[in-house]
């Protein structure tokens, strides 16, 4: 929807930049986009900050914002006449994105749809939104237009089973759609804790974990307890991975070695349940990092909301990071999608496997995107990860954040992002969100488009709030729920 506005004066001291003011009802909208007059010709901008000024007994809107045509050399002007852009405008500036998905459509325009540049994921990205805010839902819309218009691997780690269904389109979309998407998605794997048939478990191999992983678990610190630590560093540097494939196997060497020490860590293994975990491999079933690097799926997804445990959880991120780190020689972009992730990768973990999680993925961080990995992390709060791993984050989606402390962090973190964007972000409806970085070719507020695939994990319905039981049997009586 384009708004009818009465005309405001702007002028530009840089030819870059531009500033403007008029009185109130211009039409003229924060994050919206705006056509100047000027001597030279018509120039197309958006207005990134915006207040109310009084003055002389009245009220004005004064705004700044940015020329967005890049191509053009900056020509400072006097004075412009600014008005709100027409449709055609906007819909050719985002149009100039060299690989588009479109995710929904824009906030400020109704109807012009709002396109992320596929390219721009090069970069690591940070999805940011409290709960309510749509956040899962947004995610796997952008996820299923990654797998329908790239040939991007995807490797997420979904500690909810939010996105399990996203190998396979829903029944009621267009069938052409659901034919394209079904083709593009035709091997997305779903790795459950617990599965039927021949499909691959979610598993990973004690091995998987390296020694600073297996000490973690066993929760040995190499000096308070150098004995057992050393015995397992030797143990495990004389042991080929291939000769242990299970964590049973492993275990009844400790306790058949004929040394007591390592007896004494299969006890305190045993104590603390590690042999009873489920992520654990048996001997004859691959591992959520074999089935990536043998069978190179299109997705994997790797649900790990069956498992009792977070430790399992972590267990799995940390043999996976490790995996992948210790490939990238080979250079095969993904993106690796990590929902929660404050759940494996916190600002301040608990204990040792927490904290070799958050160094693989700050590792990952800092020099995983020259091997093509590239990271979207998925919280709910920034203060929740790593200022290290947030800190190489060039690209931000960002929905409803209410804290004002919050809004104010991540428009200091992410310089790129305009702060009067970022701010409006705690007016923010369900699903709507803004996108700056490399991924947008100027930053974008937007809604959320209709998914293509369902959402798994979704809330519990809250339709007991429409009554008692016997109010609602009464109601059903008289117009049954429709399915």
């Amino acid at each position: 929807m384009i708004h009818e506005a009465t005309s405001s004066k702007a002028w530009s001291v840089d030819g870059t930049t531009f500033s403007y003011r008029g009185s109130l009802g211009t039409g003229l909208r924060l994050g919206g986009f705006v056509s100047l007059a000027t001597p030279g010709g018509d120039e197309l901008g958006q207005v990134l900050s915006q207040e109310v000024d009084e003055a002389d007994g009245g009220r004005f809107v004064a705004g700044h914002g940015r020329l967005v045509d890049s191509a053009r050399a900056p020509v400072p002007f006097a004075e412009a006449t600014v008005t709100a852009a027409a449709a055609d405008e906007v819909q050719t500036l985002l149009a100039s994105t060299t690989a588009p998905l479109q995710v929904g459509t824009l906030r400020t325009e109704d109807g012009i749809p709002a396109l992320l540049d596929a390219g721009g994921f090069n970069r690591h990205t940070f999805l940011c939104g409290q709960s309510g805010s749509g956040k899962t839902y947004s995610l796997g819309a952008l996820l299923e237009q990654l797998v329908l218009h790239t040939r991007l691997p995807l490797l997420v780690l979904d500690p909810n089973g939010d996105h399990v269904h996203l190998g396979r389109p829903r029944d009621d979309i267009d069938p052409t759609t659901a034919e394209a998407y079904a083709a593009a998605a035709d091997d997305v794997r779903v790795l459950h804790t617990v599965t039927e048939g021949d499909a691959a478990p979610l598993r990973v191999r004690f091995s998987e974990l390296g020694i600073a992983g297996t000490a973690a678990i066993l929760q040995l610190a190499p000096v308070a307890d150098r004995e057992e630590y050393n015995a397992v560093l030797h143990f495990l540097d004389a042991t080929p991975e291939t000769r242990f494939r299970s964590v049973t196997e492993v275990f009844q060497a400790f306790a058949g070695n004929g040394e007591p020490v390592l007896d004494a860590v299969r006890q305190r293994g045993e104590n603390l349940g590690i042999d009873r975990m489920t992520a654990w491999a048996g001997p004859d079933a691959r591992t959520v990092s074999e089935v990536w690097t043998q069978d190179r799926p299109r997705a994997i997804i790797a649900d790990s909301s069956g498992f009792e445990e977070r430790r399992e959880r972590i267990a799995v991120a940390v043999a996976v990071l490790r995996q992948l780190w210790a490939r990238r020689e080979e250079r095969r972009p993904l993106l690796l999608v990590v929902d929660e992730a404050h759940d494996v990768c916190p600002a301040d973990p608990s204990d040792e496997l927490q904290r070799l999680a958050v160094e693989l993925f700050s590792r990952i961080a800092g020099k995983g995107r020259k091997y093509g990995i590239h990271l979207l992390l998925a919280s709910q709060r920034p203060d929740k990860l790593p200022d290290n791993v947030l800190s190489q984050c060039d690209n931000l989606l960002l929905m409803r954040v209410n804290s004002a402390a919050d809004r104010a962090a991540l428009a200091q973190r992410f310089g790129f992002a305009p702060p009067g964007l970022v701010e409006l972000s705690g007016t923010f409806g369900l699903g709507e969100w803004l996108a700056a970085g490399k991924v947008a070719p100027v930053p974008l507020l937007a809604r959320t488009g209709s998914r293509l695939t369902l959402e798994g994990g979704a809330d519990v319905s809250t339709d007991w709030a429409t009554g008692s039981s016997a109010d609602q049997a009464q109601s059903n009586e008289a117009q049954p729920w429709s399915s």
